[in-house]
């Protein structure tokens, strides 16, 4: 309030009435704007008040007197009030302003300091949640059942067996991360096909399937990196679908369809990640066995395998249906033949030629003139299509098949069908 008493003192005693008062706006303005802007309203509307005195006071001495002429300007001229009404106005709007702007400024003040004491109280509880997790980490970690649940994953893991694997991987995704829906691949055939190990949950899509032609899984095996359903163009998509690799080679593709909401976390991405490469070091390790002990699995000069092999494999198919209800067949006839029984299995394989499946089997046994083929994943109901397939080819001499005519597979014993 002193800065306008001086600034309304020097313009009254040092500038001349009659130039003032002409002056449009008036300056007079200046100094109720300023008094209003930095003191609020209350200053504003008194620097608005001794302006308007002052205006009119100044407006008063350069008209004639005596008093008749004085009461004349009064009552005679209501222009005059323009300015001093206008100068009231000034004060009251921008003090008004300049108080409503402070009151938002202290309301933000307030507001920030809260939300400051907040930021600190978050931290806080936050420091003592990272080491509350640290120490529960520690304890779950010293508890006997986690590290009997941990050896176990290991042992079952740890096998020279590429199906027992399989298997295996699907329990612990049970168990872990409580599947609800997923299947396990094994790639074959240099990473063009892959074909149905385990699933859990029912059946969804193909048992097999060419991995070119799967856009998704083609993606996962050219990047070598888990692809969730954000990164499908088609719809619906699996959720996670992760590749078991090693060394640039992709051994299986693990498919999970159904999860609860729950565990659709980043930190689940990281546990796949962490099964799929120890997964990955196991089947790489059985891989390299399994194709270590074919010389002795399969007769030479052919893929035809020894019946001890066969019906090892034959019992995994077991395992597999009883468990996750993967169907499989069983074929057997007599083979009558006047060749050697040890060229029989080369014979074979010669007659098969594309016939089959890479990863069907099939066994001779000499003793009994039996042959025997196992086809993985398909229906028993199929069997006879396959068997007029696989019988024609090997019904030329000097092999032939008994009781395996071309519309007639009645007398052929379906293991499929017997169990």
């Amino acid at each position: 309030m002193l800065e306008v008493l001086i600034g309304l003192g020097l313009m009254v005693g040092f500038v001349n009435p009659a130039a003032l008062l002409s002056l449009n706006p008036s300056p007079f303005f200046l100094v109720v704007i300023y008094g209003a802007w930095v003191a609020g309203t209350a200053v504003g509307v008194l620097s608005g008040v001794l302006a308007s005195v002052l205006y009119l006071v100044m407006l008063a001495t350069l008209t004639a007197f005596p008093v008749e002429a004085l009461w004349s300007f009064i009552v005679a001229d209501p222009t005059h009030y323009l300015t001093p009404m206008f100068l009231l106005v000034a004060g009251y709007v921008f003090g008004e302003l300049r108080m409503t702007w402070q009151r938002r400024l202290q309301r933000l003040q307030d507001q920030a300091e809260i939300s400051t004491q907040e930021a600190a109280d978050s931290r806080a509880r936050l420091q003592q949640a990272e080491t509350a997790l640290v120490e529960l980490q520690g304890r779950v970690l010293g508890q006997t059942s986690t590290m009997k649940r941990l050896y176990q994953i290991a042992q079952s893991l740890n096998v020279l067996s590429v199906e027992k694997i399989l298997l295996e991987l699907m329990g612990v995704l049970e168990d872990l991360l409580h599947v609800e829906q997923a299947s396990v691949y094994r790639v074959e055939e240099n990473q063009k096909f892959a074909r149905l190990a385990v699933r859990t949950g029912g059946a969804t899509g193909s048992n097999s399937l060419q991995i070119e032609k799967n856009e998704l899984m083609a993606r996962v095996i050219r990047e070598g990196k888990i692809l969730t359903f954000a990164d499908a163009s088609d719809r619906p998509a699996p959720i996670y679908t992760v590749p078991i690799l090693r060394e640039d080679r992709t051994y299986a593709l693990i498919v999970i369809h159904k999860l609860p909401f729950a565990k659709v976390t980043a930190d689940t991405q990281e546990l796949l990640g962490v099964l799929a490469r120890w997964a990955g070091a196991s089947l790489e390790r059985a891989t390299s066995f399994e194709k270590a002990r074919e010389t002795q699995a399969t007769y030479p000069n052919s893929r035809v395998l020894r019946e001890p092999f066969f019906l090892e494999l034959c019992q995994l198919e077991v395992e597999r249906r009883d468990r996750y209800d993967i169907p499989y067949t069983i074929l057997q006839a007599e083979i009558q033949t006047d060749a050697p029984a040890e060229q029989v299995p080369q014979l074979i394989t010669e007659r098969l030629g594309g016939g089959i499946r890479t990863f069907d089997f099939v066994s001779w046994v000499p003793e009994k003139r039996v042959v025997s083929f196992l086809f993985p994943t398909l229906e028993p109901e199929h069997a006879d299509v396959v068997a007029q397939r696989v019988f024609e080819r090997l019904n030329r001499e000097p092999l032939r098949v008994l009781g395996a005519e071309m519309n007639n597979v009645a007398e052929l014993e379906r293991a499929g069908d017997r169990r």
